[in-house]
């Protein structure tokens, strides 16, 4: 078959390294200067920094993404290491200890510094080592067929026989059940922030997805209790880019080309099938089949249009809950600033009202790094992506796409420096020692993605909302990337584009 692919995020690149392995003739369409989308690197003066996802969840060998990747003969040309991630809050920081203390080392810290709520956390315990065994069963059954298939859904089935009754229960609802502070409820549900996702209109179970324990301490063992297996989380040495590369490598050793600057202005369909793109004002690509990633309303309100496509899926479109965006700010420095933070990933925070704070941004109010922000660091372990004995910082918090007052191209300059300011209080001397800065805000980021608004990470995963499927009323036209999956994210949007080739190619 001939396959077009439009975008060149992971999603596009996924899929077009399976079916160019699979013996199709894959053409992907890129509309920037280089392939990526928002994996490929920001690089200046001699540094180089990460865009998009930081920590990337299931890329052991025998984990999810792994399975992908190595299915994708890219495995071995990526390298990885494990890493977690630190978290400080307003008055107190989790620190995991220097001599490892065991899987639980958390509960019980937590434990000592919120006795009214010991009770609570021993049952979240349980709880959560129950959902670690029910997700193991589900990845079992999802990698077998046949009756190994059927033997691992019925073990699925009664691991999830404890929480139905909470199956439509919100986070805060979740937390609520066990914790009667809102500082240790904050310890659990504090990174909805990045989902732009109000606990209140967050998914209960998912709260322990969130809180993975070798998220935590990359020390834990990769069997937690009896059946439940947990997954680690890493950094892609040299950045996630060498990912991009890997893929990217992969299409042309298959005969697959990428081209770049190539902006696809139209979907062409007859007769309810795809017949393939337009590029600018007449440059045809025919195609077999059309797999568009990116944003869900240009992708199908102007590429393809409203009128040949049917009322209901036009309004599932229109009624994607987005994530907003971030106001991120890349750092060369002239000094180690390892002794502050915790490794390569701290989350800083400086609120416990959730709720309000992700509501207020949603409205266009911008809280300038106040409330929270993220210090990513990946020279710590990738010395390659700093010149000399520098460092590469990225300062990032979320942020609504558009404000309220103002645009963000006349403040940004003056809210960069206060986002350094916020980030100065946890490390000493940090703007004295910039020797490079350079602003992107989601105005930058609108630029970069070629959407009307800025979505970090897709769709924001909220309870009762539709999301548009794989496999559009067009045939031959298939949809994948961030906005296509609940949470977005790399560990998300790889396995389900791969999915959705393997059925293009087994059609």
């Amino acid at each position: 078959m001939k396959i077009v692919i439009i975008g060149s995020g992971v999603a596009g690149l996924t899929a077009g390294a399976y079916l160019a392995q699979a013996g199709h003739e894959v053409t992907i369409l890129e509309q920037n200067q280089r392939p990526g989308g928002v994996t490929a690197p920001f690089e200046r003066d001699g540094y180089r920094w990460d865009l998009g996802q930081l920590l990337v969840e299931g890329l052991g060998p025998d984990e999810p993404l792994g399975l992908v990747l190595a299915d994708l003969g890219v495995a071995n040309q990526v390298r990885l290491v494990k890493d977690d991630r630190g978290y400080v809050f307003p008055d107190f920081a989790i620190k995991n200890p220097k001599d490892y203390q065991g899987i639980d080392w958390r509960m019980k810290q937590l434990a000592q510094r919120f006795p009214e709520d010991r009770q609570g956390l021993a049952r979240y315990w349980r709880d959560y080592l129950r959902f670690t065994r029910l997700m193991t069963f589900a990845r079992r059954a999802d990698n077998t067929a046949g009756l190994e298939n059927t033997y691992w859904k019925i073990r699925l089935y009664l691991s999830l026989l404890p929480f139905l009754r909470r199956l439509k229960w919100n986070a805060q609802q979740f937390m609520d059940s066990y914790f009667s502070t809102r500082q240790l409820q904050c310890v659990f549900i504090s990174i909805l922030a990045d989902f732009f996702t109000p606990p209140s209109q967050f998914p209960g179970l998912g709260v322990f997805t969130l809180n993975a324990e070798a998220s935590f301490e990359k020390r834990v063992p990769k069997i937690i209790a009896p059946g439940a297996e947990t997954l680690y989380h890493y950094s892609f040495l040299g950045g996630i880019s060498t990912l991009v590369d890997a893929l990217a490598g992969k299409i042309e050793q298959f005969g697959g080309q990428i081209l770049t600057e190539k902006p696809v202005t139209r979907i062409q369909v007859q007769d309810g099938r795809v017949q393939g793109v337009v590029v600018g004002k007449d440059q045809q690509y025919p195609a077999d089949v059309v797999i568009a990633s990116g944003g869900a309303k240009e992708t199908f309100l102007k590429l393809v249009g409203e009128t040949l496509l049917p009322d209901e899926f036009i309004q599932k479109v229109k009624q994607q809950p987005l994530m907003d965006s971030v106001f991120m700010v890349h750092l060369g420095l002239d000094f180690d600033p390892s002794e502050y933070v915790h490794g390569p990933v701290t989350y800083f925070y400086g609120t416990y009202d959730l709720e309000d704070a992700i509501i207020e941004a949603s409205q266009g109010i911008y809280h300038g790094g106040e409330k929270g922000f993220v210090v990513h660091i990946p020279s710590l372990h990738s010395p390659e992506m700093a010149p000399g004995d520098h460092h590469a910082m990225t300062i990032y918090t979320i942020c609504p796409d558009h404000l309220a007052e103002g645009n963000w191209q006349e403040r940004k300059e003056a809210y960069a420096d206060q986002l350094i300011g916020c980030a100065e209080r946890y490390i000493p001397g940090l703007s004295q020692h910039v020797h490079t800065c350079h602003i992107l805000s989601p105005e930058e980021f609108r630029k970069i993605t070629h959407l009307e608004h800025h979505a970090f990470g897709g769709l924001a995963p909220k309870m009762n909302t539709p999301r548009v499927p794989h496999q559009t009323p067009i045939q031959g036209l298939w949809f994948v990337g961030a906005q296509s999956e609940s949470g977005g994210g790399v560990n998300s949007v790889i396995p389900a584009a791969w999915k959705v080739a393997k059925r293009i190619a087994s059609a």
